[in-house]
């Protein structure tokens, strides 16, 4: 299955830009559905190919102690700068773990910096938040977007993205070897983290939802999409051959569009505007 999954992609692809080629042009938000369901899909055959079993929420805990473990993130020196992104990381993701829609693992969050990763944040299972130092270094002094990123983290761990995407695979003696493959690096990492696009967009509501409650601005989001370098992509008619190629290599991708992440956004911190 795994061998002919690419082969699936690509046909569902093809099948769906020819059909809808064949009919009136339309706007990328009405063959968004199309392409996703292809991408979603594609996600869910791949990932029930594999012999893997979900994480109870202190087995999930466990798993997390020993990724972050091997991770080994040190403490920056006193006094330098990457110790004062370390404090600012910490009391602000503190604030945010607060909030009260935070229960799976609350008071047990834990917040990390590491100077690998570009601009980047992620979350281990079990309430093991990190965040890259230029991406610290590129928020600079707007509190509201580091509140963002941390809410969009904790989302995944919360809403249980982070016990689906490290699911073990059957037999596994050392579960954490399988998934960094030996090798324990922030690089190695991001190479194993597989979440969808709905999950994505999931993480974001979630964001949306904390910042609300932190009463900070829900619309910060966008200002960390400026800042990772997610435009507003001003062709907002496509092509269906486009949209149906993006629905394929969505699959292959963390995150989906940018466009997408916006217009789900905007529409999710106006729904609490007054």
């Amino acid at each position: 299955m795994k061998k002919a999954l690419p082969v699936l992609l690509v046909s569902a692809a093809l099948a769906i830009s020819f059909l809808l080629s064949r009919g009136p042009s339309r706007s990328r938000e009405s063959l968004l559905p199309m392409s996703r369901a292809v991408a979603e899909q594609a996600k869910g055959i791949d990932r029930a190919a594999g012999v893997v079993f979900p994480l109870s929420p202190e087995e999930e805990r466990r798993f997390g102690e020993d990724l972050d473990r091997r991770l080994a993130a040190s403490e920056p020196a006193p006094g330098t700068p990457a110790a004062t992104l370390a404090a600012r990381w910490r009391e602000f993701g503190g604030d945010a773990a607060s909030a009260p829609l935070v229960a799976r693992f609350r008071g047990r969050y834990a917040f990390r910096t590491t100077p690998q990763g570009g601009l980047n944040a992620f979350a281990l299972p079990g309430g093991f938040v990190y965040g890259t130092e230029p991406l610290l270094t590129r928020l600079g002094d707007d509190g509201d977007a580091l509140l963002f990123v941390l809410g969009h983290e904790i989302g995944h761990v919360e809403l249980g993205h982070c016990a689906d995407a490290y699911r073990l695979r059957q037999g596994a003696r050392d579960p954490v070897t399988a998934v960094l493959g030996g090798v324990a690096s922030v690089a190695r990492l991001f190479a194993s983290i597989h979440f969808s696009s709905v999950q994505e967009l999931e993480a974001d509501a979630y964001a949306v939802r904390l910042m609300r409650a932190r009463r900070r601005d829900p619309r910060a989001g966008l200002r960390v999409f400026d800042a990772l370098g997610l435009r507003v992509d001003d062709r907002f008619k496509r092509g269906p051959r486009e949209v149906a190629a993006e629905g394929l290599t969505d699959y292959f991708r963390t995150h989906p569009g940018s466009w997408e992440r916006r217009a789900a956004l905007e529409r999710e911190a106006a729904q609490g505007a007054p």
